[in-house]
């Protein structure tokens, strides 16, 4: 009997643990799905982080770029100013010449004006001594 009586308490310790295992196969079954999501969120954080670090690389040779570009611009807007400043003093030395070469020629028409008179009027002193 003794055996029979084992078997029974086996058979009856069975069926009242079987529920017991149902449910910690399920617990172990969630824990995997939940490990395996936290390896999978693990993973995505970790291509998130190295976007965000490449997304930073960039950011700085971007600014890098920026910033050799305000130099650049800053030296070729002072090389323009320079350029300007010399045109304008050159237009000024221009302007200058202008005026003193006009000034030159009314007075080199002015004395045009005095020695074709008086080329005209030795003209006519001529004509009146050939007459006579």
């Amino acid at each position: 009997m003794s055996h029979e009586l084992v078997e029974l308490l086996r058979s009856v310790l069975k069926e009242e643990l079987q529920p017991i295992h149902e449910r910690l196969d399920r617990l172990e079954a969630g824990q995997q799905r939940l490990e395996e999501r936290q390896q999978r969120l693990e993973e995505r954080q970790q291509r998130l982080e190295e976007r965000q670090q490449r997304l930073e690389e960039r950011q700085q040779r971007l600014e890098e770029k920026l910033d050799h570009f305000i130099i650049e611009t800053r030296s070729h807007f002072k090389k323009i100013e320079d350029e300007l400043a010399d045109h304008r003093r050159m237009f000024e030395i221009l302007s200058h010449d202008w005026r003193n070469a006009n000034i030159a020629i009314e007075y080199l028409n002015h004395k045009i004006g005095q020695h074709d008179l008086e080329i005209y009027q030795l003209k006519k002193r001529l004509e009146l001594q050939e007459t006579k």
